[in-house]
């Protein structure tokens, strides 16, 4: 036989419990809050008495969600799961609740017992090491490890709606004479300005990611033609083409751009190194602009790192300002 708890005790021990609990009849009408429900969503128990747990949604989850959620519990299965909620205040949270259903002497489930606590700190840490995982420290830009998982979805919608893809590497010019002359975190300051600015070039669909030292990585799809595609880029190139101020200089900043553009059938890797032979002949050009990449380009990128300014220019089309 079990050891039955003495009433007083238990109401102590639900009352002083560190979790958020609610007690809910099987229609989800709410009969009981403890102090922790209160103090974690605002509400006091007098203002949630009657009600639903619905009044805590933040519209974060969809229908779908709550439906499975529900039915889980009418099988009589436990549920566990963690629950953007609202406060009383308008303050969203983070929840993780464990839900039981609770049987009468019926056999029937006669009420639902949730058990919940802020994990808000422990989700937004996660958050921030998934950040990390996939974004440049420096300029809050996705990294390598993104760019390519962006640039393989890219190709596969365009594939699949029969749309061209751009794909465009960017290099600052003289970038290391800036480092030298005015230090890194010179360095570093133009680095961040350039790569808000290609952002706010781009569209809301597009993909700047961080490569390279200096070096940046477009991701366009959608191009509906070559002349679209050479207005964004010309459009990027006229951001980056005016100074940064750092402490009370103006830093001269100047950007190369090379780009490729496809169908949607080629592979990330052949369409980053035709854009690197392009961005070879953009730099070759003087910089300062921007260049297609064409087959004799890619083809003299490969065979030398030193091809005369004069041959790039005449191999590869040259962005005008």
């Amino acid at each position: 036989m079990r050891n039955k708890v003495p009433a007083a005790l238990a109401v102590r021990l639900v009352e002083q419990w560190p979790d958020a609990l609610l007690l809910a009849d099987a229609r989800g009408t709410i009969e009981y809050v403890n102090p922790a429900f209160e103090r974690l969503t605002g509400y006091r128990s007098a203002e949630v008495l009657g009600r639903t747990p619905a009044l805590l949604k933040s519209g974060q989850h969809d229908a779908a969600f709550y439906r499975r959620f529900w039915r889980r519990l009418r099988r009589g299965e436990p549920y566990r799961g963690i629950f953007l909620n609202r406060a009383k205040d308008g303050r969203l949270f983070h929840e993780e609740e464990l839900i039981r259903p609770l049987r009468g002497a019926n056999g029937r489930i006669s009420h639902f017992l949730c058990a919940g606590r802020d994990v808000s700190a422990l989700v937004q840490e996660m958050q921030e090491l998934q950040r990390l995982a996939t974004h440049d420290a420096l300029t809050a830009l996705p990294n390598r490890t993104l760019f390519r998982d962006r640039l393989a979805q890219a190709l596969h919608q365009a594939k699949r709606r029969g749309e061209r893809v751009m794909v465009a590497l960017l290099d600052l010019d003289a970038f290391k004479r800036i480092n030298t002359q005015y230090g890194h975190l010179a360095g570093d300051a133009v680095l961040r300005a350039v790569a808000r600015r290609t952002q706010r070039a781009v569209r809301a669909v597009d993909t700047v990611a961080r490569v390279g030292g200096d070096e940046l990585a477009l991701v366009l799809p959608g191009m509906r033609s070559r002349r679209a595609a050479a207005k964004l880029l010309e459009k990027i190139r006229a951001a980056n083409a005016t100074t940064v101020r750092y402490g009370s200089r103006r830093l001269p900043v100047s950007v190369s751009i090379g780009a490729t553009i496809h169908a949607g059938d080629g592979r990330g890797s052949g369409l980053l190194r035709q854009a690197d032979g392009a961005l070879y002949a953009a730099k070759a050009a003087g910089g300062n602009c921007w260049r297609f990449a064409t087959g004799a380009a890619s083809a003299r990128r490969r065979r030398s790192s030193r091809a005369a300014p004069g041959s790039a220019r005449s191999a590869a089309r040259r962005g005008k300002p």
